[in-house]
């Protein structure tokens, strides 16, 4: 196995086989280190995203997903962050810039920049956002520095993550801040149910890495950003993870979700005190 496969400073840490498998293919198997916070699929997969759908469309999930309210749930996470004066906000791989709609609606004065390659999605950027571009190399010619950055289940994606955090030093001043959301190891359903199901299902091609709230702030610290805030974010709740313990599917359930719907706040605030979440946001900024 290739040292150079995985991404500094996991490369000198010793690994063994987590998984078998993975979603979409029997032939790539999950590999996990001897601290249990950082994962990575072995041979490494790689993803044409000129010909990507999303697992939320593959499965037909988003309008389930758009009930739950993931995206302001999100803001609130962060809103104390943002205060509604004249700064600006990069959203990179924006998507649709749902997100930037919602900051738009509470924060008006922020101006709002998306990038994001996805041209079906390229009108509602348009839409949503002060700016649109296609990639990074675009700002980097105009030498432009934005308050704050914003990666939303991006960086899970990226095969060379070192070299993606030089692109985005390039685009901070000493005061911005960074703001990335990933996938977390410490999802419940692995962490704490240890339910078979939703393994096989976690698991896929287009999450070469696999990162936790300590892993990850190793990787950004390594990178040179300085940790301000690690926040602990459940997206699924009581509902849903009753319907991958009883069904062994994602998706939500119509008699749960009325049965429970009273103990799903208090729950998912159980699981975000102690830790035990879908998500995790790290922000920070460039180290001094």
């Amino acid at each position: 196995m290739d040292e150079f496969d995985i991404p500094r400073p996991f490369n000198s840490e010793e690994f063994e086989v987590f998984q078998k498998g993975i979603s979409d293919n029997s032939s790539i198997d999950v590999y996990i280190n001897e601290r249990r916070d950082f994962l990575f699929l072995y041979p490494t997969p790689r993803t044409d995203y000129n010909d990507y759908t999303p697992r939320v469309k593959k499965y037909g999930l988003s309008g389930y997903k758009k009930k739950l309210q993931v995206i302001q749930r999100r803001l609130d996470k962060i809103e104390h962050l943002l205060e509604n004066r004249p700064y600006s906000l990069l959203e990179i791989g924006a998507g649709d810039a749902g997100f930037l709609k919602i900051v738009r609606q509470s924060m008006p004065k922020i101006h709002l920049t998306a990038v994001d390659k996805d041209q079906n999605t390229v009108h509602d950027r348009i839409r949503n956002a002060d700016e649109n571009y296609d990639d990074l190399e675009e700002l980097q010619v105009k030498s432009r520095c934005y308050d704050f950055i914003c990666l939303f289940h991006v960086l899970e994606h990226l095969l060379s993550p070192s070299d993606f955090f030089a692109k985005i030093c390039r685009i901070m001043s000493s005061t911005s801040v960074l703001i990335i959301e990933v996938p977390s190891f410490c999802d419940p359903l692995l962490s704490l149910y240890e339910n078979q199901a939703y393994s096989k299902f976690y698991f896929q091609s287009q999450h070469p890495y696999v990162y936790s709230p300590p892993s990850l702030q190793r990787l950004m610290e390594h990178n040179g950003f300085q940790t301000v805030d690690l926040i602990n974010y459940q997206r699924y709740g009581f509902e849903n993870h009753l319907n991958w313990l009883s069904q062994g599917r994602p998706g939500g359930n119509d008699v749960f979700q009325q049965l429970f719907s009273e103990l799903e706040i208090d729950y998912i605030e159980a699981l975000e005190k102690h830790g035990k979440t879908d998500t995790v946001i790290w922000v920070g900024k460039a180290a001094n």
